[in-house]
C-alpha cells in the first residue's frame, strides 16, 4: 500500500523539487496544496483539511521567506505567519495521526557565534542573528514542539535543517529573493545594461554553504525513509565558499567583466555558516551537483 504524503506549498521551489523527486517512486501517492488551495495559518482550516485527506506523511515548505532586508523589514511577519503554519500543521498531523512530518527548519536558527561547523545540538545555546530574528524564531519553534510531541507521543516526526538552497524555480523578486538569485540578477543586469560596476552588501568575506534543490529534495526523502534518531538534522551540501568567490565564480559564468565594490556598511549577516552534516553522510546519502555545475544551470534556466 502507498503511503498517502501531502507536500505544502507545490508551486515553491522545494515543492516543485520534492515532488519531481517522489515521481520516481511507487512508494507513494502524492498530493499537494499551495497558498490559494488553504489557508494554513488558519488552525481550523488546516485541522479540517487533514481529517478529510487523511495523509500518512507530511513534508512541510511552507514558509513566508525572503532575503536579508526583507527578512529584517517585516520580522514581525515573518515570526507571526511562519509560526502560525508550523504549529497548525504538526499540531494536526499530530492530532489526525501522521506517522510522519518533516519540519524545513533554516540554518538561522542556530545561534550567531555557535562553534562551526554547525551541530544539531548547538540549537537555542545563544543569541541568533538580528537579521534573520523573526524567520529564525519560528523555525526554532516549529523544531521545539516538534521535540515535545515526540517525547509526550511518541512521534516520529523531524526538523531537517538545510543549507541554503537554491535551483530550478526559485525567485528572482529583488525584494523577497536569496544571496544567488539576487547576484545572479545583479550580475546579469549589470552585463546586459553596460553597468561597469556593481555594488555588493558587505565585506564579502562571509562563508556560506549552498545546496542544490534537486540535493535537497534528495536529502529530504532519505531522512524520511531512513532516519531515526533525534529530531534535529542538518542537509549540507559540505562545501562552503565566500561571498567574494561566489561572486567571482558567478561573474565568470554570466560573463561580467565589470568593478565589483563591497559596502561594508551594509550588513552581510554571520561571518560563516557551515553545517556539520555528519549524520546524513552516515546514512548513506551525498549531494550530486557541485555549486559551478548547479549555478550555469541556473543562469541557462533565467536566460530561457
Amino acid at each position: 500500500m502507498k503511503n498517502k504524503i501531502w507536500i505544502t506549498a507545490a508551486n515553491g521551489m522545494v515543492g516543485k523539487a520534492i515532488i519531481k523527486r517522489l515521481s520516481s517512486s511507487d512508494s507513494y501517492d502524492i498530493i499537494s496544496t499551495n497558498r490559494k488551495d488553504l489557508e494554513q495559518t488558519s488552525q481550523i482550516d488546516v485541522e479540517n483539511w487533514i481529517k478529510k485527506n487523511r495523509p500518512n506523511c507530511v513534508i512541510i515548505c511552507s514558509s513566508m521567506v525572503g532575503g536579508i532586508h526583507y527578512n529584517d523589514e517585516k520580522a514581525a511577519d515573518f515570526l507571526y505567519n511562519n509560526s502560525l503554519i508550523a504549529l497548525n500543521i504538526i499540531h494536526s498531523a499530530q492530532k489526525f495521526n501522521c506517522q510522519k512530518v518533516v519540519f524545513l527548519g533554516a540554518s538561522c536558527m542556530y545561534p550567531k557565534n555557535a562553534s562551526q561547523p554547525l551541530k544539531e545540538e548547538s540549537i537555542m545555546t545563544g543569541e541568533i542573528e538580528k537579521t534573520n530574528l523573526g524567520y529564525g524564531l519560528s523555525k526554532i519553534l516549529g523544531t521545539k514542539l516538534i521535540e515535545l510531541y515526540n517525547k509526550q507521543f511518541k512521534t516520529d516526526f523531524k526538523c531537517i535543517i538545510p543549507a541554503a538552497s537554491y535551483g530550478p524555480n526559485d525567485c528572482f523578486n529583488q525584494e523577497k529573493n536569496h544571496v544567488i538569485p539576487a547576484l545572479l540578477m545583479k550580475l546579469h543586469n549589470a552585463k546586459v545594461n553596460h553597468i561597469n560596476e556593481v555594488e555588493i552588501w558587505g565585506s564579502g568575506n562571509a562563508l556560506r554553504e549552498f545546496i542544490h534543490v534537486d540535493d535537497m529534495a534528495d536529502g529530504i526523502i532519505h531522512i524520511l525513509e531512513h532516519y531515526r534518531g533525534k529530531a534535529e538534522i542538518n542537509l549540507g551540501s559540505g562545501e562552503e565558499i565566500s561571498i567574494k568567490n561566489l561572486v567571482k565564480l558567478m561573474s565568470k559564468i554570466i560573463n561580467y567583466n565589470g568593478k565589483i565594490i563591497y559596502n561594508n556598511e551594509k550588513p552581510e549577516g554571520v561571518k560563516r555558516k557551515f553545517l556539520d552534516s555528519s549524520k546524513i553522510k552516515k546514512l548513506g546519502w551525498s549531494p550530486k551537483i557541485n555549486l559551478e555545475e548547479g549555478i550555469k544551470k541556473m543562469y541557462e534556466e533565467y536566460l530561457k
